[in-house]
Protein backbone atom coordinates (compact mmCIF):
# COMPACT_ATOMS: atom_id res chain seq x y z
CA UNK A 1 0.00 0.00 0.00
CA UNK A 2 1.33 3.49 -0.61
CA UNK A 3 2.46 5.45 2.37
CA UNK A 4 0.36 8.66 1.33
CA UNK A 5 -3.16 8.20 0.68
CA UNK A 6 -4.01 11.36 0.40
CA UNK A 7 -5.67 11.93 -2.63
CA UNK A 8 -9.86 11.69 -2.86
CA UNK A 9 -10.43 14.47 -0.47
CA UNK A 10 -13.67 16.88 -0.87
CA UNK A 11 -11.79 19.65 -2.94
CA UNK A 12 -8.80 17.18 -4.24
CA UNK A 13 -7.92 18.85 -7.26
CA UNK A 14 -4.97 18.34 -9.72
CA UNK A 15 -3.04 21.46 -8.81
CA UNK A 16 -1.19 21.62 -5.78
CA UNK A 17 -2.46 22.57 -2.15
CA UNK A 18 -1.26 25.02 0.10
CA UNK A 19 0.45 22.41 2.12
CA UNK A 20 0.94 24.76 5.45
CA UNK A 21 -2.84 25.37 5.56
CA UNK A 22 -4.23 24.09 8.67
CA UNK A 23 -7.08 22.42 6.77
CA UNK A 24 -4.27 20.83 4.37
CA UNK A 25 -2.97 19.46 7.00
CA UNK A 26 -5.83 18.05 9.27
CA UNK A 27 -7.27 15.97 6.01
CA UNK A 28 -4.41 14.85 5.29
CA UNK A 29 -3.82 13.84 8.74
CA UNK A 30 -3.47 10.15 8.26
CA UNK A 31 -0.26 10.67 6.36
CA UNK A 32 1.15 11.92 10.37
CA UNK A 33 -0.14 8.57 11.16
CA UNK A 34 1.74 6.12 8.34
CA UNK A 35 4.74 8.66 8.32
CA UNK A 36 5.06 8.43 12.19
CA UNK A 37 3.56 4.73 12.68
CA UNK A 38 0.87 6.06 15.01
CA UNK A 39 -1.64 3.92 16.23
CA UNK A 40 -5.45 4.48 15.11
CA UNK A 41 -6.47 4.81 18.78
CA UNK A 42 -3.55 7.17 19.12
CA UNK A 43 -4.31 8.94 15.53
CA UNK A 44 -7.55 10.02 16.49
CA UNK A 45 -7.00 11.07 20.09
CA UNK A 46 -4.44 13.76 17.70
CA UNK A 47 -7.03 14.36 14.82
CA UNK A 48 -9.21 15.74 17.81
CA UNK A 49 -6.92 17.84 19.55
CA UNK A 50 -5.62 19.16 16.10
CA UNK A 51 -9.70 19.53 15.56
CA UNK A 52 -9.81 21.52 18.84
CA UNK A 53 -6.83 23.93 18.30
CA UNK A 54 -7.97 24.64 14.85
CA UNK A 55 -11.00 25.24 15.30
CA UNK A 56 -9.77 27.95 18.29
CA UNK A 57 -7.91 29.54 16.17
CA UNK A 58 -4.26 27.93 16.45
CA UNK A 59 -1.94 27.59 13.15
CA UNK A 60 0.03 25.14 12.25
CA UNK A 61 3.30 25.50 14.53
CA UNK A 62 0.97 25.26 17.26
CA UNK A 63 -0.03 21.55 16.03
CA UNK A 64 3.22 20.59 15.78
CA UNK A 65 4.23 22.03 19.38
CA UNK A 66 1.54 21.08 20.70
CA UNK A 67 1.83 17.33 19.40
CA UNK A 68 5.45 17.20 19.89
CA UNK A 69 6.29 15.70 16.33
CA UNK A 70 10.14 16.42 15.68
CA UNK A 71 11.16 18.80 13.37
CA UNK A 72 12.69 16.90 11.33
CA UNK A 73 9.14 14.29 10.93
CA UNK A 74 6.93 17.21 10.14
CA UNK A 75 9.64 18.07 7.40
CA UNK A 76 9.19 14.66 6.23
CA UNK A 77 5.19 14.68 6.08
CA UNK A 78 5.36 18.32 4.56
CA UNK A 79 7.41 16.96 1.88
CA UNK A 80 5.39 14.24 1.07
CA UNK A 81 2.26 16.11 1.09
CA UNK A 82 3.69 18.26 -1.53
CA UNK A 83 4.88 15.95 -3.46
CA UNK A 84 1.55 14.15 -3.91
CA UNK A 85 0.06 17.72 -4.20
CA UNK A 86 1.77 18.33 -7.46
CA UNK A 87 -0.15 18.42 -10.87
CA UNK A 88 -0.51 15.20 -12.80
CA UNK A 89 -1.60 13.29 -15.67
CA UNK A 90 -4.61 11.03 -15.27
CA UNK A 91 -3.56 7.92 -17.08
CA UNK A 92 -4.84 4.72 -16.75
CA UNK A 93 -2.14 3.25 -14.76
CA UNK A 94 -2.24 2.61 -10.69
CA UNK A 95 -5.76 2.58 -9.95
CA UNK A 96 -7.18 3.65 -7.36
CA UNK A 97 -7.61 1.37 -4.26
CA UNK A 98 -10.57 1.11 -2.18
CA UNK A 99 -10.29 -0.38 1.42
CA UNK A 100 -13.22 -2.37 2.91
CA UNK A 101 -16.77 -0.10 2.78
CA UNK A 102 -19.77 -0.59 4.11
CA UNK A 103 -23.21 1.19 4.61
CA UNK A 104 -22.40 3.18 7.42
CA UNK A 105 -18.14 3.46 5.67
CA UNK A 106 -18.31 4.07 2.32
CA UNK A 107 -16.64 6.36 -0.95
CA UNK A 108 -18.19 9.64 -1.21
CA UNK A 109 -16.95 13.42 -1.97
CA UNK A 110 -16.03 13.93 -6.11
CA UNK A 111 -14.96 10.00 -6.43
CA UNK A 112 -18.55 9.05 -5.41
CA UNK A 113 -19.95 11.93 -8.16
CA UNK A 114 -17.86 10.93 -10.77
CA UNK A 115 -19.62 7.24 -10.59
CA UNK A 116 -22.92 6.49 -11.94
CA UNK A 117 -25.75 4.04 -11.84
CA UNK A 118 -26.91 3.38 -15.46
CA UNK A 119 -29.53 5.47 -16.14
CA UNK A 120 -28.20 7.81 -13.76
CA UNK A 121 -28.44 11.94 -15.30
CA UNK A 122 -27.19 13.68 -11.93
CA UNK A 123 -23.19 13.35 -10.86
CA UNK A 124 -19.96 14.86 -12.56
CA UNK A 125 -18.20 14.42 -15.21
CA UNK A 126 -14.09 14.06 -15.04
CA UNK A 127 -13.88 10.35 -14.00
CA UNK A 128 -10.26 9.43 -15.31
CA UNK A 129 -9.37 12.39 -13.06
CA UNK A 130 -10.34 10.87 -10.01
CA UNK A 131 -10.29 7.22 -10.32
CA UNK A 132 -6.85 6.91 -12.36
CA UNK A 133 -3.01 7.92 -12.60
CA UNK A 134 -1.95 7.85 -8.38
CA UNK A 135 1.13 6.66 -6.63
CA UNK A 136 1.10 2.77 -6.70
CA UNK A 137 -1.47 1.62 -4.06
CA UNK A 138 -3.17 4.71 -3.35
CA UNK A 139 -6.14 4.52 -0.73
CA UNK A 140 -9.30 6.88 -1.15
CA UNK A 141 -10.50 7.82 1.82
CA UNK A 142 -13.89 7.03 3.52
CA UNK A 143 -17.22 9.28 4.47
CA UNK A 144 -19.15 7.46 7.46
CA UNK A 145 -17.87 5.83 10.64
CA UNK A 146 -14.57 6.96 11.35
CA UNK A 147 -14.14 8.75 7.93
CA UNK A 148 -13.25 12.20 6.64
CA UNK A 149 -16.61 13.32 7.98
CA UNK A 150 -19.73 11.71 9.73
CA UNK A 151 -23.29 12.09 8.10
CA UNK A 152 -24.63 8.73 9.77
CA UNK A 153 -26.00 10.56 12.55
CA UNK A 154 -28.25 12.69 10.88
CA UNK A 155 -28.90 10.18 7.42
CA UNK A 156 -27.72 7.13 8.41
CA UNK A 157 -27.08 4.79 5.18
CA UNK A 158 -29.51 6.87 2.71
CA UNK A 159 -27.82 7.03 -0.58
CA UNK A 160 -25.77 4.80 -0.06
CA UNK A 161 -25.49 1.61 -2.77
CA UNK A 162 -23.16 -1.30 -3.58
CA UNK A 163 -21.20 0.02 -7.28
CA UNK A 164 -19.02 -3.03 -6.95
CA UNK A 165 -20.04 -4.45 -10.47
CA UNK A 166 -20.31 -0.74 -11.66
CA UNK A 167 -16.26 -0.26 -10.60
CA UNK A 168 -14.80 -3.73 -11.63
CA UNK A 169 -16.69 -2.62 -15.31
CA UNK A 170 -14.71 0.33 -15.31
CA UNK A 171 -11.71 -1.75 -14.63
CA UNK A 172 -10.45 -0.04 -11.65
CA UNK A 173 -10.72 -2.96 -9.55
CA UNK A 174 -11.48 -6.56 -9.91
CA UNK A 175 -15.14 -7.38 -8.48
CA UNK A 176 -14.71 -8.90 -5.23
CA UNK A 177 -17.45 -8.14 -3.44
CA UNK A 178 -19.68 -5.17 -2.62
CA UNK A 179 -17.74 -1.59 -2.51
CA UNK A 180 -20.40 0.60 -1.42
CA UNK A 181 -20.58 4.53 -2.69
CA UNK A 182 -22.17 7.26 -2.34
CA UNK A 183 -25.40 8.40 -4.60
CA UNK A 184 -24.80 11.93 -6.11
CA UNK A 185 -27.21 13.45 -3.47
CA UNK A 186 -25.21 12.07 -0.19
CA UNK A 187 -21.84 12.81 -1.89
CA UNK A 188 -22.95 16.72 -2.05
CA UNK A 189 -24.21 16.37 1.52
CA UNK A 190 -21.30 15.14 2.71
CA UNK A 191 -19.20 17.71 0.74
CA UNK A 192 -21.45 20.22 2.77
CA UNK A 193 -21.41 18.78 6.00
CA UNK A 194 -17.37 18.44 5.78
CA UNK A 195 -17.31 22.39 4.55
CA UNK A 196 -19.62 23.40 7.74
CA UNK A 197 -17.41 20.95 10.26
CA UNK A 198 -14.15 21.97 9.13
CA UNK A 199 -14.04 25.32 8.27
CA UNK A 200 -13.21 28.63 10.61
CA UNK A 201 -16.02 29.58 12.33
CA UNK A 202 -14.63 33.49 11.40
CA UNK A 203 -15.50 32.34 7.70
CA UNK A 204 -18.56 30.64 8.82
CA UNK A 205 -19.56 34.28 10.27
CA UNK A 206 -19.03 35.96 6.83
CA UNK A 207 -21.69 36.52 4.07
CA UNK A 208 -21.99 35.05 1.08
CA UNK A 209 -20.82 31.66 2.44
CA UNK A 210 -19.19 30.67 -0.54
CA UNK A 211 -17.19 28.18 2.02
CA UNK A 212 -19.83 25.44 2.04
CA UNK A 213 -20.36 23.45 -1.26
CA UNK A 214 -20.21 25.69 -4.25
CA UNK A 215 -22.99 26.30 -6.68
CA UNK A 216 -20.92 25.55 -9.32
CA UNK A 217 -20.66 21.78 -7.94
CA UNK A 218 -24.35 21.91 -7.70
CA UNK A 219 -24.88 22.75 -11.05
CA UNK A 220 -22.45 20.76 -12.51
CA UNK A 221 -24.13 18.15 -10.81
CA UNK A 222 -27.84 18.55 -10.61
CA UNK A 223 -27.88 19.71 -14.27
CA UNK A 224 -30.16 23.08 -12.22
CA UNK A 225 -32.77 20.56 -12.57
CA UNK A 226 -35.58 21.85 -9.69
CA UNK A 227 -37.11 18.21 -8.66
CA UNK A 228 -33.36 17.16 -7.85
CA UNK A 229 -31.98 20.37 -6.51
CA UNK A 230 -35.63 19.82 -3.93
CA UNK A 231 -34.42 16.08 -3.36
CA UNK A 232 -30.82 17.26 -2.40
CA UNK A 233 -32.41 20.00 -0.12
CA UNK A 234 -35.29 18.35 1.67
CA UNK A 235 -34.02 15.03 1.42
CA UNK A 236 -29.99 15.12 2.14
CA UNK A 237 -29.50 19.04 3.65
CA UNK A 238 -31.65 19.72 6.06
CA UNK A 239 -31.64 16.76 7.90
CA UNK A 240 -27.64 18.19 9.01
CA UNK A 241 -28.85 20.88 10.87
CA UNK A 242 -29.70 18.45 13.52
CA UNK A 243 -25.96 17.38 14.03
CA UNK A 244 -24.34 20.90 14.41
CA UNK A 245 -24.49 23.18 16.90
CA UNK A 246 -23.12 27.07 17.74
CA UNK A 247 -22.24 29.18 15.08
CA UNK A 248 -21.82 25.97 12.47
CA UNK A 249 -25.69 25.32 12.67
CA UNK A 250 -26.24 29.24 12.42
CA UNK A 251 -23.80 29.53 9.53
CA UNK A 252 -25.86 26.10 7.99
CA UNK A 253 -29.03 27.47 8.87
CA UNK A 254 -28.19 31.22 6.43
CA UNK A 255 -26.78 29.02 3.86
CA UNK A 256 -29.39 26.51 3.07
CA UNK A 257 -32.02 28.67 1.25
CA UNK A 258 -29.31 29.80 -0.83
CA UNK A 259 -28.95 26.68 -2.05
CA UNK A 260 -32.37 27.09 -3.94
CA UNK A 261 -31.47 29.82 -6.04
CA UNK A 262 -28.32 28.12 -7.17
Amino acid sequence: MSSNPYYGLPWETRYPANIHSMPAILVRGVGVAVILKLSEETYQKWKKLALDIWRAGGKPSDLVSFLGISEQDWDVFLDAVEEHSQPRVPTRDYPIVFPPTSPTSYVSFRRALNLKMPGERTGDRHFRDYFFGFPKGTVTPLAGSGGVVDTTPSLGSKGVRDMGKIIAEHEIQSYNGPVYVANHYRALADIAAHDLLMESVDNLNQAPLECILSPWTINDCLNNVEEELERLIEGYLRPLRSQLDGSRREAFQRWLPTVACH
